[in-house]
């Protein structure tokens, strides 16, 4: 019976693992003067499209805001940095073994010599989706027109649209700490 109950807890944590993970990174153009930069201009690209108006919208104001927060102020054109963002995604499948069994007794020496005896047994695979999203926000020098900052947030992507922009919210204040860190000369 104990044997049977962990191994349903380790398939509960294995299924719980891909909904609990959140990744953040950060890389930066080193030898760019961070400390100069006070203002910023959003810029679209062809990739800063999430494919629906709505999720844009949040993702477009979580950003801005984040910015605003961090000391930046927007202007509509000659930024000290050039802002975008992009998504990807993907469909990830997790497959969950359940095993189960019973039986009497098995084969081995017993009190009072050979043993042996029957047992039985099963396992049942199924298999559960899931959609893990990036977001990428990119900081390039409008100047030299390259790449001088870059923020990813992996998650496993919720259906609420509530859920889905808190996610965002945390993956953009993460980014902040990891910028303001830049701005202090602490690095990564």
């Amino acid at each position: 019976m104990r044997k049977t109950a962990i191994t349903f807890l380790l398939g509960l944590a294995i299924v719980a693992t891909p909904a609990l993970a959140q990744k953040v990174t950060i890389d930066y153009a080193q030898d760019f003067d961070f400390s100069g930069v006070e203002t910023f201009t959003f810029v679209d690209t062809p990739d800063t499209n999430v494919g629906n108006n709505l999720e844009d919208g949040r993702i477009r104001a979580a950003i801005l805001s984040e910015l605003r927060e961090g000391g930046l102020e927007q202007v509509d054109s000659d930024g000290d940095i050039e802002v975008t963002y992009h998504v990807t995604t993907d469909e990830n499948t997790v497959l969950n073994t359940t095993t189960y069994g019973y039986g009497g007794w098995g084969p081995g020496w017993g009190r009072w010599g050979w043993a042996g005896g029957v047992g039985m047994g099963g396992a049942t695979t199924t298999a559960s989706t899931y959609v893990e999203g990036t977001l990428v926000i990119d900081a390039y020098d409008p100047g030299e027109e390259h790449l001088v900052w870059r923020g990813t947030g992996t998650v496993t992507v919720k259906e609420d649209p509530q859920k889905r922009s808190k996610q965002i919210d945390n993956i953009l204040k993460k980014l902040g700490k990891r910028w303001e860190k830049i701005l202090k000369n602490k690095g990564k």
